[in-house]
């Protein structure tokens, strides 16, 4: 035996075996979580995209944007105004293109109506690039908003999103354009894909002389990768990795970091357009934020994990996004409502619900947007909840919002002394409040309720 080449030894062809498998799984495995992780980067960028079109769309009055289709000018205030909306979608969201509406998609043709450059005057003919027809057709006609593949047009290399803009009556009148030059974002992609064959080669090698230690090396980082998209798909943009490594793997970290944070970017400016134009149709500038930080103070003695408390924020704050379809007379009105005008009022809550739930970023407010009004002895709305069937997120907010509507004036009444507040909610826990909940509040000193809610003892 000791006289065989040592090319036939069973010894070293059992370890040369080995270690070549391991280099051709470490080359397998990371081919495969690169493939995904491109894929991913490309969902990611179309939701992203889909996101603002979505939240943008909200921002777009459908009746008004009728108005100025008909008139086919862009001289007038109404188209100003419009303009400035989709002004603001571009510099809340940092997009290097402009933003616009499409009409009047006729086969491989549309017609401009706003554009937030004002370079196109409405009913100037678009020629649609093939990959968008089926697309923009789909959003026009069943009013669903989508997003397109990577296309190429010869303005350049895009992906675009588009949301279906609606007027008062639930018709598609419109859809919101946003694009995305992806040129860059290609060329920077195949620039990583070409390191990444080189490095994989040169680890191909490295491993039939270290197969165990490189294959430890390389795996390690892509389950850090691995844990970093999952906590980004459900919402935790803080997430953090370090990546030590400085070959394909590190620069798809640095990537993935990058999107991580665009997201939350976007995320964020997003419920901040969401909130201006909540405090714009009636809410006292700075209540929402008011509301938000008084349930995180109440939410430091209750037992609440970090995404809750997350979620408590972001409800706070859109609460009552749904009264954005109730009717601006009513909504203002001085007097007491009349019971036809009481029921739509009431529906707010699950208006609310249906206007978030297409919008994954915002999905974490629905306990509170759907539960804010319902009460511990279940004689609340919309459907009535008792206990603990109801949310804790809701249960909690209901507590804040009660103690800020009765220690800040109101139309019909005047603030009531911070003592005489925490009276009542002590009166009602139990009936209108989880007691629990009550409790906390409770524990909270006068002169920290004053510095948050901004009212007088």
């Amino acid at each position: 035996m000791t006289n065989l080449p040592i090319w036939r030894r069973l010894a070293w062809r059992l370890g040369a075996s080995f270690l070549l498998l391991t280099a051709i799984a470490v080359l397998l495995s990371g081919f495969l979580q690169y493939r995904a992780q491109e894929q991913w980067l490309r969902q990611s960028l179309g939701s992203l995209l889909l996101n603002i079109a979505r939240t943008g769309a909200l921002l777009v009055d459908g009746d008004l944007h009728q108005a100025v289709v008909a008139a086919a000018r862009s001289d007038t205030p109404e188209y100003a105004r419009l303009r400035r909306e989709l002004v603001r979608i571009q510099e809340t969201n940092r997009l290097g293109d402009a933003v616009y509406t499409l009409t009047d998609v006729q086969g491989a043709t549309a017609r401009f109506a706003i554009i937030s450059n004002g370079m196109a005057p409405v009913g100037l003919e678009y020629r649609l690039a093939p990959e968008i027809q089926p697309i923009l057709h789909r959003v026009l006609t069943e009013g669903v908003p989508a997003y397109t593949g990577i296309y190429v047009s010869s303005s350049g290399t895009w992906i675009t999103a588009f949301a279906p803009v609606k007027n008062l009556a639930g018709q598609t009148v419109a859809a919101l354009d946003v694009d995305f030059r992806v040129d860059v974002y290609l060329g920077e992609l195949a620039a990583v894909r070409r390191r990444f064959y080189l490095h994989s080669l040169a680890g191909a090698v490295l491993a039939l002389i270290a197969g165990v230690l490189l294959a430890r090396q390389i795996t390690r980082p892509v389950v850090q990768l691995s844990g970093l998209a999952r906590g980004i798909v459900e919402g935790h943009f803080s997430t953090s990795v370090r990546i030590a490594a400085r070959d394909e793997i590190g620069m798809l970290g640095n990537v993935l970091h990058l999107m991580a944070e665009r997201l939350n970017v976007s995320h964020r400016s997003m419920t901040e357009v969401l909130v201006r134009a909540l405090e714009a149709r009636g809410e006292t500038t700075g209540s929402l934020r008011r509301l938000a930080d008084a349930s995180a103070v109440v939410s430091e003695h209750l037992e609440l994990s970090p995404t809750q408390r997350e979620a408590l924020e972001l409800g706070a704050l859109l609460h009552d996004i749904g009264e954005i379809r109730v009717p601006e007379a009513v909504l203002q009105k001085p007097d007491l409502l009349a019971p036809d005008e009481r029921e739509i009022v009431q529906r707010h809550p699950e208006w609310g619900v249906e206007l978030l739930e297409a919008v994954p970023l915002l999905t974490p407010a629905l306990d509170v947007v759907g539960g804010h009004h319902e009460r511990y002895d279940g004689s609340g709305y919309p459907h009535g909840l008792t206990g603990e069937t109801i949310p804790l997120t809701a249960r909690i907010f209901a507590v804040v919002d009660a103690l800020d509507a009765m220690t800040h004036d109101r139309p019909y009444r005047r603030a009531r002394p911070l003592a005489e507040a925490l009276g009542i909610l002590r009166e009602n826990a139990g009936k209108q409040f989880d007691p629990r909940v009550v409790d906390a509040a409770l524990k909270i000193p006068p002169a920290r309720w004053v510095e948050v809610l901004a009212c007088q003892v």
